[in-house]
């Protein structure tokens, strides 16, 4: 009962409140034009505009006092004087971007020196000085990557002028400030066993398993052990293979970032700040460049017993002539659903009104009708598209978050770019299996693009976070959901295994 007649009084006074402006501002109009009428443009009329004036606002600060006060007492820490983010702030991860990218800079740098200075010899196959340099370098970024902050936001509402978070931090309502280390802790405490998993396995699992098999496959590159080298030369194929497994919760973070700046501002009553830590830039220069650095990685070359391989099943079951038509039809396939995956929602962001009642929050459930009329959860549920998401970040660079240089080139190059350049590239050299050379200079090319396009991580990354909704659902109240109609990944897969 206590809390109904707190919220009474909550109410009371902003009807009060309503009322009084309403009155007063009749009053002092109706007041002023009499006395305008009467005394014209004299200084009476100035010294009672003035008195009008301190009144009126000296009754909008109590009003404004009386509800702040009201609204603390019903909503406690939920009610909140402003939605600012901690720090650092723009400025800040800006120069910390800044300073990671020149010292990559320096460091390739100093790679490209040393191969001019100290060659090797041109029958060595191992790696470059410029390899090892985007290699280390990579790795250097890997650490604060894992380990500073990825990503913070703030999720509220603005109601009758009372500012609410509805965002948690161990049960206090507070901005979420997320690094990969975070993230896991918070999954296995809340429940999110596998999306924990998955982001240990491919934010540090897979990074340590290419650098221990890069390492193994040097040590055996030049072995007398004819088994060793053949290990090695697996070992390579497989980073490589591998190596941009790394990066799948990066595409998550940039379609939540773009979730929440949709959301910020919506109906005047949502407020939803956001922005990406030094941590993402980190992680994203260290996906990127240790991705290229393992292509450069060239495998020990093995004597091998040659054997007469069976044609691929396109071959057999098409034959030659028709290769190119099937090819056509698949590629055809591939850019439909690849066009309307684009357009169609790959993740959403909901909130629960009953977030705010007991036992969850501090209204009684007696209010459920009040909050319904508010319409509070159709303000803030949204979904996100990967092709509204990469125009809206195009727009966002223009704030001035370098960070989002990286968030737009992440999606439009390497999800939406290369994937289609590679398509075209296996059509092609379907379409020039009577000039082998010609073929042959395609088909190198898609296997280099097909270990650097990431379409298919960045469905992974949606199939992460969808995992780990569990934690914000509990936490802060969003249910994260992803969608897996991008299905022309499916069209990639199919044809990468096309031997052409």
């Amino acid at each position: 009962m206590a809390w109904l007649s707190v919220a009474y009084m909550f109410y009371i006074s902003c009807a009060t409140a309503g009322a009084v402006n309403l009155y007063s501002a009749r009053a002092f109009s109706q007041r002023g034009k009499q006395l305008d009428q009467e005394v014209q443009f004299g200084p009476l009329g100035d010294i009672v505009s003035s008195a009008t004036n301190a009144v009126g606002d000296a009754l909008g600060s109590a009003v404004d006092s009386m509800t702040s006060s009201a609204a603390k007492a019903l909503l406690g820490d939920m009610a909140v004087d402003n939605f600012d983010l901690p720090p650092p702030g723009t400025h800040a991860v800006n120069q910390q971007v800044v300073l990671c990218a020149i010292a990559m800079l320096v460091v390739l740098g100093v790679g490209c020196a040393l191969d001019m200075f100290l060659a090797p010899p041109k029958s060595s196959t191992r790696p470059s000085y410029l390899c090892l340099a985007a290699l280390l370098g990579s790795y250097a970024l890997l650490l604060p990557g894992l380990v500073t902050t990825l990503f913070q936001f703030i999720l509220g509402v603005e109601v009758l002028g009372v500012k609410v978070i509805l965002t948690q931090v161990d049960g206090d309502y507070a901005p979420i400030v997320e690094s990969a280390v975070g993230v896991v802790h918070l999954l296995f405490k809340t429940g999110g066993w596998i999306g924990a998993f998955l982001l240990i396995l491919y934010a540090i699992v897979v990074p340590a398993v290419k650098i221990v098999a890069l390492i193994m496959a040097e040590l055996w590159r030049e072995d007398q052990d004819p088994r060793k080298v053949r290990m090695a030369k697996h070992m390579v194929e497989v980073v490589q293979i591998i190596s941009k497994w790394a990066c799948p919760d990066m595409f998550a973070y940039i379609l939540l970032l773009y979730l929440f700046r949709h959301l910020d501002g919506a109906g005047g009553v949502v407020a939803a700040p956001a922005q990406l830590g030094i941590g993402f830039a980190c992680f994203s220069l260290f996906c990127v460049f240790s991705t290229f650095s393992t292509l450069m990685v060239q495998a020990p070359a093995v004597s091998e017993t040659i054997e007469v391989a069976s044609p691929p099943w396109v071959l057999r079951t098409f034959g030659s002539e028709s290769l190119f038509s099937v090819a056509a039809i698949a590629f055809l396939g591939f850019m439909a659903t690849f066009v309307i995956g684009l357009f169609t929602p790959a993740m959403a962001i909901f909130l629960d009104s009953g977030l705010f009642l007991k036992p969850n929050g501090p209204l009684d459930a007696s209010m459920k009708p009040l909050l319904d009329s508010l319409h509070i959860e159709d303000l803030v549920n949204a979904e996100v598209t990967i092709s509204g998401a990469t125009r809206a970040l195009m727009g966002y660079i223009a704030k001035g978050e370098l960070n989002d240089i990286f968030a737009v080139l992440m999606l439009s190059v390497f999800v939406i770019t290369l994937p289609v350049v590679n398509m075209l590239c296996l059509l092609l050299a379907s379409c020039n299996m009577s000039n082998p050379d010609a073929a042959w200079r395609f088909i190198r090319i898609s296997r280099v693009l097909k270990h650097i396009e990431m379409l298919d991580v960045a469905i992974m990354g949606i199939i992460v976070v969808t995992c780990a909704g569990t934690a914000y659902h509990k936490e802060g109240g969003q249910r994260m959901s992803g969608s897996l109609l991008l299905a022309g990944a499916g069209y990639v897969s199919l044809l990468r295994q096309w031997p052409v």
